[in-house]
C-alpha cells in the first residue's frame, strides 16, 4: 500500500518529449508491478494515434502495454462531477444544453482546471466515482498552462472560502502540495528556449506549492567518441570529408554541457537524469527503451 495513490505530473515546453517521457514513466511503474493509468488533459488524444488504438477516451481503457490510459477534458470531468451528485442524466443533459449555463462554463475563470484537477486528485481524497489505481501519470499541459492548472485551487479557494467548493478547492490544493503524493517533472532539451522556459516553471512550481520539480533531458546526445577523437578529426586533412560533422558534433555537446551546467546551478540538482536520443520511429520500442532507463524506476 506504500505506493497507492501516487500522482506523476509531466509538463514542459511544447515539442520537447513529455507526452514520450510520461508514457515512459507509465510503462516503467507497470513493470514494476503497479497499477497505472496513464492520463493525457486536453480535447483530442495524442495517444490514440501514437499507439495505435482504436480509441481513448474519459473512461480508462488498455493500452496494450500493461497500463490504462484516459483522456480527460474540463468538460467530461465537471460532467462526471456533477451527475455523480445529481445522479439524474437528464438534468445533467439540461445544465450542459442550457445557452447561459454553457457560456458560464467557458468563461468562468479555472473552472475547467479545477473539474480536471478534483478528477486526477479525486482518488486520494475520495471522492466521486472510484479510481482504483496505484499511480496516476499525468501527460500535462504544456509550461504556461500547467501552471494555471497548478493554481487553479488555490484561486478557487479564495474566492469561494464556504460551502462544497470551497472545501474541495482547499482539499485538492493541499493533496497537490503533499510531496509524499504528487511529484514533478519538467521535460526538456538542452536548448536555449526550453530550459530558460524549465527554470522559470521550476521556480513557479516551487513558489505556488512548495515542491521542488525534477528538470530532465531528453534526447541527449551521449556519441561514443571522446572529445580528443573529434579533436582528431578535425585536425586531420585525411579526414577533411567529415570535419564538419565532427565540428557540428562537437559543438552539440558543448552546448549540452552548458546547458546542463546552468540547469545544475539553478535548481541545487546534484545530477541530471535524461532520455537519449532513440533513433526509431515505432513508438512502443521508443517508449520501451526509455522505461528502462534506471532513474525511471526511483521516480
Amino acid at each position: 500500500m506504500a505506493a497507492r495513490h501516487k500522482i506523476n505530473f509531466v509538463t514542459g515546453k511544447g515539442g520537447v518529449g513529455k507526452s514520450v517521457f510520461a508514457a515512459a514513466l507509465a510503462l516503467g511503474k507497470a513493470n514494476l508491478g503497479e497499477k497505472v493509468l496513464l492520463v493525457e488533459i486536453g480535447e483530442s488524444s495524442y495517444y490514440q494515434d501514437f499507439f495505435g488504438l482504436s480509441h481513448v477516451g474519459h473512461e480508462p481503457s488498455a493500452s496494450g502495454l500493461g497500463f490504462d490510459v484516459a483522456l480527460w477534458s474540463g468538460e467530461t470531468c465537471l460532467r462526471e462531477y456533477i451527475l455523480y451528485y445529481l445522479k439524474l442524466e437528464k438534468i445533467l443533459s439540461l445544465f450542459f444544453e442550457n445557452n447561459v449555463m454553457r457560456s458560464l462554463i467557458n468563461v468562468a475563470p479555472g473552472l475547467n482546471e479545477i473539474a480536471i484537477l478534483g478528477k486526477i486528485t479525486s482518488g486520494v481524497r475520495k471522492v466521486g466515482p472510484s479510481l482504483e489505481y496505484d499511480r496516476i501519470v499525468v501527460d500535462c499541459y504544456a509550461t504556461g498552462h500547467a501552471m494555471a492548472l497548478f493554481k487553479a485551487p488555490r484561486g478557487m479557494m479564495e474566492a469561494i472560502r464556504f460551502g462544497p467548493m470551497g472545501r474541495q478547492s482547499t482539499e485538492m490544493y493541499n493533496t497537490i502540495k503533499n510531496p509524499e503524493i504528487c511529484s514533478y517533472h519538467i521535460v526538456t532539451l538542452l536548448e536555449e528556449m526550453p530550459v530558460v522556459e524549465s527554470l522559470e516553471l521550476a521556480k513557479a512550481i516551487f513558489d505556488e506549492l512548495g515542491v521542488q520539480p525534477q528538470i530532465l533531458s531528453n534526447k541527449t546526445l551521449h556519441p561514443p567518441v571522446r572529445e580528443e577523437s573529434l579533436d582528431k578529426l578535425i585536425q586531420d586533412p585525411k579526414f577533411s570529408d567529415v570535419d564538419e560533422f565532427a565540428k557540428y558534433l562537437k559543438a552539440s555537446l558543448e552546448r549540452q554541457d552548458k546547458y546542463l551546467s546552468e540547469i545544475l546551478s539553478a535548481t541545487k540538482q546534484n545530477s541530471i537524469a535524461d532520455l537519449p536520443l532513440i533513433f526509431s520511429s515505432d513508438a512502443r520500442e521508443i517508449v520501451g527503451r526509455c522505461a528502462d532507463k534506471e532513474f525511471v524506476r526511483t521516480l
